[in-house]
């Protein structure tokens, strides 16, 4: 029910911690769909003091939201012990996690509802912005640790069941082309006796409009 909400912003803090030290670390980028990537920008000449640090655990999210249809740009560095991202965006952390479960929290900014919420309260005019004040102003429920992970942990069941699912339709995807391509393309169908048709002397006419 609406009525258990919370605030996110009593159980989250900022982060502005800079790269101050030049550590050569691994530069991210953010994406709509809500996953790091390597960063592909020019980096000759580039001030790297300035670039954030963000830690394993620690959220990262782009506040500026235009141009960026439907979705915010969030995610969990859950790869990395320390990594850098730009200093336009916004990292942020759970201040205590026996209260939200870090994987918890990413799963509620997966969902579809808090993206169409983020861009109705984005504001602005030459860009629009969701800033902090209104990332705190998130509501969501806050059940007991003990049952966010085990939400998590029936979720990742079922993201590791659809990834199966997945590698096997490509697999048999890869499958029904390499047979499509053997029957019909080097008609190495099987002949009455279970062997390949052409390679075994198997008849064959040429076609003028293939050329084959």
């Amino acid at each position: 029910m609406k009525s258990s909400y919370k605030a996110l912003g009593q159980y989250i803090k900022l982060i502005d911690e800079r790269n101050t030290a030049l550590e050569d670390l691994p530069l991210l980028g953010l994406s709509v769909s809500k996953v790091f990537f390597p960063t592909i920008a020019n980096l000759v000449g580039t001030d790297m003091k300035t670039y954030k640090i963000v830690y394993r655990n620690q959220f990262t999210y782009i506040a500026d939201t235009s141009r960026r249809g439907d979705k915010i740009a969030i995610s969990l560095n859950s790869i990395f012990d320390k990594m850098l991202v730009s200093q336009a965006y916004t990292p942020f952390e759970v201040k205590d996690t026996k209260e939200i479960d870090p994987e918890y929290l990413m799963m509620w900014f997966r969902r579809p509802e808090f993206d169409r919420y983020a861009r109705f309260k984005s504001h602005g005019s030459a860009r629009e912005i969701f800033d902090w004040e209104e990332m705190c102003n998130v509501k969501l429920p806050i059940p007991s640790i003990a049952k966010q992970r085990e939400i998590v942990k029936e979720y990742n069941v079922i993201q590791y069941r659809i990834a199966l699912n997945q590698q096997l339709i490509q697999k048999l995807e890869e499958t029904a082309q390499a047979i499509y391509k053997q029957w019909f393309v080097d008609f190495e169908f099987p002949d009455e006796n279970g062997r390949p048709y052409k390679s075994n002397n198997g008849e064959m006419v040429f076609n003028e409009e293939l050329q084959k």
